[in-house]
């Protein structure tokens, strides 16, 4: 028998936290437009292409177009507005105001990396000029969306520790007194909420949350999201706002891991030889 060691995590501790909070969307109509800002942020390497928002409406849109260069130059940058390359400048910001705007794409020409943020304030004509929207919950969907109104899947959601961990003492059912270590997660995403008309709304949400754990130094979190849901559950008309308050439900698997070497004591196996099936000649009558 030969020792071996075999790389593995040490798990220091486990939970399973659900986590409930509301947000607020709200929408303002303005002469039958509806407004909505898209934010979001991308990176091009190599000559790569990437699609930043796409209209999935037959309305016509009006829209703002604010492009940051985080990294890189806009000489290093060709935009795509409706299909129709347009001149960049130079520089690290690009603005425009488009009407009849349908999408937005960025192209990275040359070597190297371009980071950069994208805004989008947006005005969508109302299908029907005098349409009022329901005050009633049953005609809204919520989702989980990306920057550009499509549905997303869970794993878009960022989680993340922030800040300092701090100790905190804690004594158990037994009375024993033991040390847990307080830390913050915070949690990123979008919001969407298609509407009885068609339209569909995106915002932005970001929660921060306290748990006590098992944390000690040079540990590292783990966040996993493994479900979420969303509904409207409550409509409020404000003047010419609809206020739209968001349920949120998520729960998420939180692990305190770290690097860790086993030594075990194994012999290590080979593949026996095959046994071949016997052929009719060798057999006995």
């Amino acid at each position: 028998m030969d020792k071996h060691c075999i790389q593995a995590e040490k798990v220091y501790d486990w939970v399973t936290a659900p986590l409930q909070f509301t947000k607020c969307l709200t929408i303002s109509f303005v002469d039958d437009v509806l407004m909505d800002e898209v934010c979001g942020n991308f990176t091009l390497m190599n000559d790569s292409r990437e699609l930043l928002w796409q209209s999935l409406l037959a309305e016509p849109v009006t829209g703002t177009i604010v492009l940051t260069l985080q990294q890189g130059d806009l000489n290093d940058l060709s935009i795509f507005i409706n299909g129709d390359k347009i001149k960049s400048g130079t520089g690290k910001t690009f603005s425009r105001t488009v009407q009849g705007l349908q999408s937005l794409e960025v192209e990275r020409t040359g070597d190297g990396i371009l980071k950069g943020k994208y805004c989008l304030d947006l005005n969508y004509i109302l299908p029907q000029g005098k349409e009022e929207l329901p005050l009633d919950c049953e005609g809204y969907t919520c989702f989980l969306a990306d920057g550009c109104c499509r549905k997303a899947d869970i794993t878009s959601i960022v989680c993340r520790e922030i800040g300092r961990r701090k100790e905190v003492p804690v004594v158990l059912p037994s009375g024993e007194k033991i040390t847990f270590h307080e830390i913050t997660l915070c949690k990123e995403g979008c919001l969407g909420v298609k509407l009885p008309n068609g339209c569909i709304c995106v915002c932005a949400f970001s929660q921060i949350e306290k748990l006590l754990l098992c944390a000690p130094p040079g540990t590292m979190i783990q966040c996993e999201v493994t479900s979420f849901t969303c509904r409207v559950q409550t409509i409020t008309k404000v003047k010419h706002c609809l206020c739209l308050e968001l349920l949120v439900d998520i729960c998420q698997s939180v692990k305190v891991v770290h690097p860790a070497t086993i030594a075990v004591t194994a012999q290590e196996c080979e593949p026996r030889p095959p046994i071949r099936p016997t052929s009719c000649s060798d057999q006995k009558n």
